[in-house]
């Protein structure tokens, strides 16, 4: 269905915000509820979108319009992050607003990040109704909606750091009296029966106040700031999301690989094993420290080396990575035996040629030592190789340290930088297997468990929209044994959906973008008014623009959507 501001693109928004930015704002447009949070600054979202409209043939006025969840959506769906700002009530000093990085009035914002580092963190062992207090309680009122908490506490006697929970605010009821809904990521302690739960609920004030109370206890909130760490993980063939044998393994002989064929890092991306929204995985790195980094939350920097030709790969990064304890660990443990996961990892090693001897006796811990949410997970499309003098080959093997600002690559992987180059001498491949020695390249796999488990849950999905009899799975393509995935019928027209898993976005969609032009258009034919690509990933900001540049320079009725399996919720169509 067309939105009511589907004619302004991407370019009209930044076309409107460089002419705000050198005009004058009108009296009557200064004041917004909804804001454009675009480089640290902010411009007003109605405004945005009437200029937008006059780089089109469609001028419209703010009046014209309503700012709904549908408007702001959409004009979110090209890019920008769109902030809410209470207004101030006068003497009121709980009612400043924050976005993603200021907060404060328009004219007396303060840079939040800046700010949290020169103060490190806020304290909530004091008395919050007066005196420095009562000023502590005054900046963590600025929280607004999609920031992230953390909440740590210090256990005095051992002296070290916990994280009691960790959350984004997902809804604030009613500011003036502190009422904020979060949606927790770990749940928050319990004092006298009393805490949040759930999604977005809980009077998270109120418990601010009764944990306080612990005298053993000093509550730490404000802004996260999380070190970056590297680690080298296990070389892996299948996008590690199974065991892919002994190649590549590391031949040092104390070494788990040399000893067995596979490492425990071999399942790190298979995200289809969820635990409360979590995947659960290993890095040899963190395990040799273990209680030094528990219960810590870290991004890290992954790279590879392949055992045979030494070549050394930086594979990805995962963000928010939460360290668990051997607690948790020995629960998940069991967890996973009790689902019959356990018993096929067991069967993948064996399937993979390598040696399961041991494996059911290993402690959780050892299994398992991170956790983290899939889409936190980003994995370079290929693989980028590094040079022979990257400063990540004087790495000790396993060590978990800072990254170095000079492990950075350069070269801009997300830009298009594309133009032609002139062949040079001495390029031919002779393809001599007696000269050339073989690189067997590294493959993408895709989760086939994820790939069933969102087909069902999808499938549930739409049949309560269009009817039982309307929704279809492994629909027959019409040809040969091909299937697409699933098949809405709405009356005169068909839409087409094929789901792809892998942990790349970019492998996903060009997986299925084959697929789902073969299935419409084969041999000569126009079956389906629209084509879905669904992955378990959300859109990026390049993917929003490729599908868009897809729709307007070939006329192709193709769409990206990714499926939530924990919320079961489809995201709007990009």
């Amino acid at each position: 269905m067309a939105h009511q501001l589907d004619f302004i693109t991407r370019k009209h928004i930044l076309d409107a915000i460089n002419k705000i930015e050198n005009g004058v704002v009108p009296k009557d447009n200064e004041w917004s509820e909804y804001w454009i949070n675009f480089k640290g600054k902010l411009y007003q979202f109605k405004y945005v979108v009437e200029v937008a409209s006059t780089f089109t043939n469609k001028p419209i006025k703010t009046t014209n319009f309503t700012s709904n969840d549908s408007s702001r959506n959409y004009i979110a769906s090209l890019g920008f992050h769109i902030i809410y700002k209470a207004t101030k009530i006068k003497n009121v000093q709980t009612n400043y607003w924050v976005g993603a990085s200021y907060y404060g009035l328009p004219d007396d914002q303060v840079d939040m990040f800046s700010d949290f580092k020169k103060k490190k963190y806020w304290r909530t062992d004091h008395d919050l109704t007066k005196g420095e207090g009562l000023h502590i309680f005054n900046e963590l009122s600025s929280i607004q909606i999609n920031d992230r908490l953390c909440i740590r506490y210090i256990d005095k006697k051992g002296g070290k750091v916990h994280i009691a929970a960790m959350g984004t605010v997902s809804d604030i009821k009613d500011i003036k009296d502190g009422k904020l809904g979060i949606t927790w990521d770990y749940n928050p302690p319990e004092y006298k029966g009393s805490k949040p739960t759930g999604l977005g609920s809980g009077n998270w004030w109120k418990t601010l106040f009764q944990l306080k109370m612990h005298s053993h206890i000093a509550y730490i909130f404000g802004e996260i700031v999380i070190e970056k760490r590297v680690a080298r993980i296990t070389w892996n063939d299948n996008g590690w999301v199974m065991p892919s044998g002994t190649y590549g393994k590391s031949e040092h002989s104390d070494s788990h690989e040399a000893k067995y064929g596979y490492g425990h890092e071999e399942w790190l991306f298979d995200t289809s094993k969820l635990i409360k929204g979590f995947h659960y995985g290993f890095l040899e790195p963190i395990r040799k420290q273990q209680d030094a980094y528990s219960n810590n939350l870290y991004n890290v920097w992954l790279y590879s080396i392949n055992g045979e030709t030494k070549k050394r790969f930086w594979i990805g990064e995962i963000y928010n990575l939460f360290v668990i304890d051997k607690e948790e660990a020995e629960l998940i443990k069991q967890t996973y035996i009790d689902n019959g996961w356990f018993e096929e990892m067991e069967a993948q090693i064996v399937e993979s040629g390598a040696s399961a001897k041991g494996f059911s006796n290993w402690k959780g811990v050892d299994l398992f030592n991170v956790k983290f949410k899939p889409n936190d997970i980003f994995v370079n499309d290929p693989y980028f190789e590094l040079s022979d003098t990257h400063p990540i080959n004087d790495q000790p093997r396993y060590s978990f340290a800072h990254f170095k600002q000079e492990y950075d690559i350069i070269q801009e992987v997300t830009e298009d930088n594309f133009g032609f180059k002139s062949s040079s001498d001495g390029d031919e491949d002779d393809n001599d297997p007696k000269v050339k020695k073989h690189f067997r390249q590294p493959k993408a796999v895709e989760i086939v468990y994820l790939h069933r488990a969102i087909s069902n849950s999808l499938t549930k999905t739409l049949r309560q929209i269009h009817g039982k009899k309307n929704v279809t799975r492994e629909h027959p393509a019409g040809y040969g044994a091909n299937k697409i995935d699933i098949v809405v019928n709405e009356k005169t027209s068909m839409i087409f959906y094929e789901i792809k898993t892998y942990n790349s976005l970019k492998t996903s969609i060009r997986e299925a973008f084959g697929q789902l032009m073969e299935y419409c258009f084969y041999p000569d034919k126009h079956k389906a008014k629209e084509l879905i690509i669904v992955t378990q990933l959300q859109a990026d900001k390049q993917t929003i623009s490729y599908f868009q540049h897809l729709r307007v320079t070939f006329k192709l009725p193709i769409y990206y959507q990714s499926y939530d399996i924990e919320t079961k919720s489809l995201s709007p169509k990009y």
